[in-house]
């Protein structure tokens, strides 16, 4: 081999060379944005307005006792979900819609939108002068670029149990207990606790203080996933419509790797008494 010919081998194969590291780099700095931006994001109040419209859901959208008004409302959050592997982290809100449905029997849903990647929907029934939780669901997602990991679960209270209780005294507390079971995998989890009415307290809602019923749940999680779940939750004292929550929650899920450890730490509160409809 010539020198010409040498010297033109060693300027191709750096060139090579850097456009190797080029490449990697561009794909370092792609996958880092893509990192830094997944996750969560705000669900759009819109949205979830054409959805309710659209699902005519609407009625008379009266409200009663313990029954809100029928529509979507909008909640300020401020509320981090952890996981314990690969730094994994995402936001509530800051806005989160929430939907009010009216069932049949005057019972009524509410579903929470937290993010695009975290949605709950939980169903109550009044019955004489307590309003009772008789399940829901859950829908959860973590975006790690390359996968996503989701779950949805849906929980019954067997019996159903009284978050409000019109004729109690601050201090009193009964049995609470929900069952989960995923859809998407073959696990279930009890969450079983306590219920404790704290007492009558205002809230402020878009400038105008609300009667409010405080209580809070205390819950420990046992079955394919163990931990603790400590919420204070406001209702509306006329028509049960929640105005302020409260969480705290620690999670244990079984791996191939050890636990992975789930966290939730976050409040909320109502931004306006009158629905979008």
């Amino acid at each position: 081999m010539g020198p010409e010919v040498t010297r033109w081998y060693r300027r191709r194969r750096w060139q090579v060379l850097i456009g190797v590291v080029v490449v990697l780099l561009a794909g370092a700095v792609a996958f880092a944005i893509a990192w830094s931006n997944r996750g969560a994001k705000e669900v759009a109040t819109r949205d979830v307005v054409d959805r309710f419209r659209a699902g005519n859901h609407a009625g008379d959208g009266s409200a009663g006792a313990l029954r809100p008004e029928a529509g979507v409302y909008r909640y300020r959050a401020s509320g981090t979900e952890r996981l314990s592997i690969a730094s994994t982290e995402q936001q509530w809100g800051p806005t989160m819609p929430a939907t009010v449905t009216h069932r049949a029997n005057g019972c009524w849903s509410l579903r929470i939108d937290y993010s695009t990647n975290h949605w709950q929907d939980q169903r109550y029934c009044p019955d004489q002068g307590t309003l009772l939780d008789v399940g829901g669901t859950v829908f959860q997602k973590f975006d790690f670029v390359t996968f996503a990991v989701s779950d949805t679960s849906v929980f019954t209270c067997d019996p159903p149990s009284p978050v409000i209780r019109l004729d109690a005294q601050p201090g009193d507390h009964w049995p609470a207990s929900c069952t989960g079971k995923s859809t998407d995998r073959n696990t279930q989890v009890t969450s079983a606790g306590t219920n404790t009415f704290v007492g009558r307290e205002d809230v402020v809602v878009g400038g105008t203080k609300v009667p409010a019923l405080h209580y809070r749940l205390q819950r420990t999680l046992s079955g394919d996933q163990t931990g603790t779940e400590d919420t204070h939750e406001w209702y509306s004292a006329a028509d049960g419509l929640l105005l302020r929550a409260t969480h705290d929650s620690r999670v244990a899920s079984p791996s191939p790797i050890g636990d992975v450890i789930y966290t939730e730490q976050g409040e909320f509160h109502l931004v306006s008494t009158q629905p979008r409809r």
